[in-house]
């Protein structure tokens, strides 16, 4: 892995991540609130759980998008031709 992935590991893992809440509780930020949720935005919140993003589809966007590079380093690691940038590759839903 790469040594900034790792380390968005370890800081998201220890929550250690600049969430609003965080910037708080370093003396950064007066306002611990998610500007889009206006709840308070903590590490968890930003990843995973914030509702407005959520009914937007964002993370369902991300995961598509780690999905694709996933294929493109197994197809890599294979010594498969990687498809041409404007070809996608078509996630399903499961069932």
């Amino acid at each position: 892995m790469a040594p900034l992935r790792i380390s968005f590991l370890i800081r998201s893992v220890y929550d250690l991540l600049p969430s609003n809440a965080n910037l708080v509780r370093w003396g950064k930020k007066n306002d611990p609130t998610c500007p889009l949720y206006q709840g308070r935005q903590t590490t968890e919140h930003v990843l995973s759980s914030c509702k407005v993003v959520l009914s937007q589809g964002r993370y369902t966007w991300r995961h598509y998008t780690e999905l694709q590079e996933l294929a493109s380093v197994i197809s890599t690691a294979k010594g498969e031709i990687h498809p041409s940038s404007t070809s996608s590759t078509v996630f399903t839903t499961e069932g």
